[in-house]
């Protein structure tokens, strides 16, 4: 039994259910247009079936790229799956010491089969036969034996009996109740069913030939597009995200944040303290980090001043004349040492971190 193939067997599979999904939506898109014909009265049928391949073109597109995306990794997962039911079939042992139950004869395997090939519950069975009478058995791998279930009278629960009989290349089963008037025939045609299966396949075939090119991205075009379409995507997510944030109030106090230089900064300190009796302001070397802080020092030129009004006008001054711009006085606050009084300003760049100075 072969459960795994060549890797185009996989690739053919995976192309051809693209093919039948665009196939689909495209005609789906056209008939839905097709109804709704009286209400394009203004168009030619010529420009009328223009821009409705125009308009399926478009979901075609998207399919297209999706399915290319997703293309490696579901076929892969198929191999993977694929690859461990044929080991699984491949490798199994049939149970030893199988002797026949009427004569006690030994039995050899005749045949082997896997049940829920692709459930976790998958079980090779194997189909042991009397060399002497020819009375079959049938066990799993871990040696449980087979028990055949007999069908049940839909009428009346009781055992029905049937009768098999194969007549050129027909199977004809008959199954009836010894209890009731029950029977039913099931035929099966063999010779139909494979001129129905390879009618199929060619129609694949046929398909695949055609449209493949068509629908099918491949490793030339096929990373392009998902470039281009990721872009938009993204592009797609960042407008989301801006009409969100722009009905945010929020962010609509944050853009009102005046994003500052070091010398404008230091120009609006200035202005600000001078008047106050505070001079010779100082920055530090900045430390460059997530944010900029930069340290900085002034000079108390009050005489009268006490060291806590000192520190708390200061304080009050700086953080006022901030309060609109990107930069905020550090939380060590400020503190005094002979006439100098000193902190720590730390400066924000990002728009995340401007809706958090406003929060």
């Amino acid at each position: 039994m072969q459960y795994l193939y060549d890797g185009q067997h996989y690739i053919d599979r995976y192309d051809l259910h693209t093919i039948e999904e665009c196939l689909d939506y495209y005609w789906a898109i056209k008939d839905g247009f097709a109804k709704d014909r009286n209400k394009f009265k203004k168009f030619t049928d010529d420009e009328f079936n223009k821009e409705v391949h125009k308009c399926a073109s478009y979901t075609i597109n998207v399919i297209k790229g999706e399915r290319y995306r997703h293309k490696e990794e579901t076929i892969k997962r198929w191999v993977d799956r694929d690859r461990q039911t044929q080991e699984l079939y491949d490798n199994a042992v049939p149970p030893q010491g199988i002797y026949c139950k009427d004569c006690h004869s030994p039995t050899k395997v005749t045949n082997k089969d896997l049940f829920n090939a692709y459930e976790d519950n998958a079980q090779v069975l194997f189909m042991f036969r009397c060399i002497k009478c020819n009375k079959g058995q049938a066990f799993y791998e871990d040696g449980t034996e087979w028990q055949y279930e007999p069908p049940l009278c839909p009428k009346c629960n009781a055992l029905l009996k049937h009768k098999s009989k194969d007549v050129k290349e027909v199977m004809t089963t008959t199954y009836s109740c010894s209890n009731c008037s029950y029977k039913k025939k099931d035929i099966y045609d063999f010779k139909t069913s494979k001129r129905k299966r390879e009618k199929e396949e060619a129609k694949e075939r046929k398909l695949l030939l055609e449209y493949r090119e068509e629908f099918c991205l491949n490793e030339k075009n096929g990373p392009d597009y998902l470039m281009s379409m990721d872009r938009l995507i993204n592009f797609a997510k960042e407008m989301e995200e801006r009409e969100k944030k722009e009905k945010d109030p929020i962010y609509q106090k944050a853009k009102q944040l005046k994003k500052i230089a070091v010398a404008q900064l230091k120009e609006l300190i200035n202005k600000a303290i001078e008047k106050e009796g505070y001079k010779d302001l100082q920055f530090d070397k900045p430390e460059m980090g997530q944010y900029v802080i930069i340290p900085f020092t002034v000079q108390e030129t009050n005489e009268n001043r006490k060291e806590y009004d000192t520190t708390h006008t200061l304080q009050k001054l700086i953080k006022t004349v901030l309060e609109d711009t990107n930069w905020r006085l550090m939380s060590d606050g400020i503190s005094y040492r002979l006439g100098y009084v000193y902190g720590k300003l730390k400066g924000y760049e990002r728009e995340e971190d401007f809706m958090k100075l406003v929060k």
